[in-house]
């Protein structure tokens, strides 16, 4: 694992188990639609990391089920409300990154095998950490 993924292990997982939740619901949901609701849930936390105001992008269906499964995943990250996780808050912009962290291993995925193949990997990995193995 690399630096960044070793520091922020807690909040990708956090995040790619919600996003798991919902391809386990929506099996249809591909790789392209989860990328969609990472870029609109990035621009959310650039605008705030830049002080920027944020204008919602249109986000529908699967998209949006998407989004909508993971948005309250990130704000507990980040300390709202109240910063009520036993773990220290992540900053907007570290929230950024994450996002963009795990759009790039999307796109790694996505070019090694196909349409859902991301949506893959982590639903098997995350079924072999909740089964013990790494």
């Amino acid at each position: 694992m690399s630096a960044f993924t070793d520091q922020y292990e807690n909040q990708l997982l956090n995040i790619e188990l919600a996003v798991s939740s919902v391809y386990d619901e929506y099996p249809e949901l591909t790789d392209a639609q989860v990328d969609a609701a990472y870029e609109e849930l990035a621009r959310r936390y650039r605008a705030e990391a830049t002080a920027h105001e944020f204008r919602p992008g249109k986000l529908d269906g699967p998209r949006a089920r998407v989004h909508d499964a993971v948005l309250p995943i990130t704000e507990l990250l980040v300390g709202r409300p109240d910063n009520i996780l036993p773990t220290e808050a992540v900053s907007a912009e570290e929230m950024r990154q994450i996002l963009g962290r795990l759009r790039s291993s999307l796109k790694t995925w996505q070019k090694a095998g196909g349409r859902q193949s991301y949506l893959k990997y982590i639903s098997r990995f995350l079924s072999e950490l909740s089964d013990g193995g790494e």
